[in-house]
């Protein structure tokens, strides 16, 4: 099934002026296209967040850079932003500053990487020099809801230790053991983690595991092009077959529903005015059925040999 059948499917349940793809119903109507997307990427996060981890499990890794060395100016006793030509992935990694014995931190860096914010004030008189980044914290891809244990050293069966909070990462800055832990921060203006280790990599580090992963994110390019007829790019929904009618398609329709601009009491936009409510009990459904759908989980029921009077059981 396409996306473009989804949308379909969804806008039917609408007046025919808005049924249109792409939309051309005028200024007295409103596109429905935005929240039909709006509404199919919030039940494809729902199966991401609650479904089976097969659906959403992916093989992942993070690069963790060897030290490097750069020139940075702008800076004031007290300030607490340099500048430079920043890689991207410096962002959360420690820096050493000229005229400073204690690293410091890059919190965020602009948009083009020319500033960096800095989580301690710079207590130097130097106002440039060369600054040396260590990495000890990697962005994660914002597809990556979870993060699964174990984190390996690539190539090797060593594992990386989870800690429960920063505080700890930090009272385990000396240990020989490889600690790690995740954080939720802002960074250039979105929500994103980080993966922190208990020390700066040496070397050229890969950490390989296993994450929990978004099923992608539709817009309009996925619906209809800009050829001449707007044709279906046949792009293909991110959810098994199986899955559409009885899972994705009521939790899309229960989040589609619940938009003012759709279920509107003073110009009524639906062709039947209790879909709505019956919409949102086959979503209650659809939710528990994807909430129970875990084949790694722990089974009710355990299957166990049955055994005769004689001591030897059924089966032979």
């Amino acid at each position: 099934m396409t996306v473009r059948d989804t949308i379909a499917t969804m806008l039917s349940y609408l007046r025919v002026e808005q049924r249109g793809i792409p939309f051309a119903g005028g200024a007295d109507f409103d596109d429905p296209l935005p929240d039909a997307l709006a509404s199919c990427n919030a039940a494809l996060q729902q199966m991401a967040l609650l479904g089976p981890l097969f659906a959403a499990k992916q093989q992942r890794s993070v690069w963790f850079r060897a030290p490097a060395t750069l020139s940075v100016g702008g800076l004031t006793r007290g300030g607490t932003t340099a500048t430079g030509s920043f890689p991207a992935w410096a962002a959360g990694c420690q820096i050493l500053l000229p005229g400073e014995s204690e690293p410091n931190r890059i919190l965020s860096l602009s948009s083009d990487g020319g500033t960096a914010t800095l989580q301690f004030p710079y207590l130097a008189d130097s106002s440039s020099g060369t600054a040396t980044l260590k990495a000890d914290t990697v962005e994660l891809p914002p597809d990556i809801i979870t993060v699964l244990e174990p984190l390996r050293l690539r190539g090797s069966s060593r594992r990386i230790v989870a800690v429960s909070s920063r505080q700890e990462l930090a009272e385990n800055s000396a240990a020989a053991c490889v600690c790690y832990f995740i954080e939720s921060t802002l960074s250039a203006g979105r929500v994103c983690q980080r993966l922190m280790l208990n020390s700066p990599a040496a070397t050229d580090l890969v950490l390989e595991f296993q994450a929990r992963c978004s099923l992608g994110q539709l817009t309009t390019a996925d619906v209809y092009t800009s050829a001449p007829g707007h044709p279906d790019p046949g792009v293909p929904l991110p959810v098994p077959a199986g899955f559409v009618e009885s899972i994705f398609l009521p939790l899309a329709l229960d989040v589609f529903f619940s938009k003012p601009s759709i279920t509107n009491y003073d110009i009524p936009s639906l062709r039947n005015q209790d879909a709505p409510s019956l919409i949102h009990q086959q979503a209650q459904l659809a939710l528990t059925l994807l909430q129970t759908m875990r084949p790694q989980g722990n089974k009710p029921v355990r299957l166990a040999p049955e055994w005769s009077s004689s001591g030897r059981d059924y089966l032979g």
